[in-house]
């Protein structure tokens, strides 16, 4: 069984403390039950909210950057293997020429974002093989739909949140380092680390685990 993600943990790295913020389950469960209430209360904009509510999920379980997640096209995903095509914005250079190089990484696709991604598909009358953009908005646009979700919700709501409780998750879950590492798309396994260095919580609960 999974381990709930606690409300608030420290992280540390290099010898010093970062606070590193990241959503409990129950904040989770919040957000996704707020959007969900606005499809039904808002039938004007249900659209715009249904929308929203995938990128969240796709925030959520994918671990992948914001702006990342809103290049994403239908054709990028495969159904066949569940799979994301993801790419990768933090590109590096070729060392011979000194060119931008294009980078891109695979990252399975979830069950619960299949579902929804499904669901939104046929929703909104869309090909599996689309190549327009999943998410036609601007990452201000995306702000300032999480800034209202903050303001209801009274914690705080950003894009970079997700993808920290989505590597806090999975470093509790024993996803191994250099999977992650993977799926987040972090050129040094070393940036990933900083995930495993958690500090504040019970581990009592571990020690059962140990044969």
């Amino acid at each position: 069984m999974p381990l709930p993600v606690p409300k608030s943990m420290m992280i540390q790295s290099s010898g010093r403390s970062l606070s590193i913020d990241f959503f409990s389950d129950e904040e989770v469960q919040k957000i996704f039950l707020e959007i969900s209430d606005k499809i039904i209360a808002d039938k004007r904009r249900s659209e715009k909210h249904k929308r929203y509510f995938l990128l969240m999920q796709f925030l959520y379980r994918t671990g992948a950057r914001i702006d990342e997640v809103l290049i994403i096209k239908p054709a990028d995903i495969n159904l066949g293997t569940n799979s994301i095509r993801m790419k990768t914005l933090k590109q590096g250079k070729d060392k011979k020429t000194g060119i931008q190089r294009e980078k891109y990484r695979i990252i399975p696709l979830h069950s619960e974002l299949r579902d929804a991604y499904m669901q939104y598909l046929l929703d909104m009358n869309i090909s599996t093989k689309s190549e327009d953009p999943l998410f036609p908005m601007t990452r201000q646009v995306v702000d300032l739909y999480m800034k209202k979700l903050q303001e209801s919700l009274g914690f705080r709501i950003h894009a970079h949140k997700f993808r920290h409780t989505f590597a806090v998750k999975a470093i509790m879950d024993n996803v191994p380092l250099n999977v992650l590492q993977q799926w987040l798309g972090h050129s040094s396994v070393f940036t990933t680390s900083i995930y495993t260095q958690i500090t504040g919580m019970d581990t009592s609960e571990f020690m059962g685990r140990v044969r």
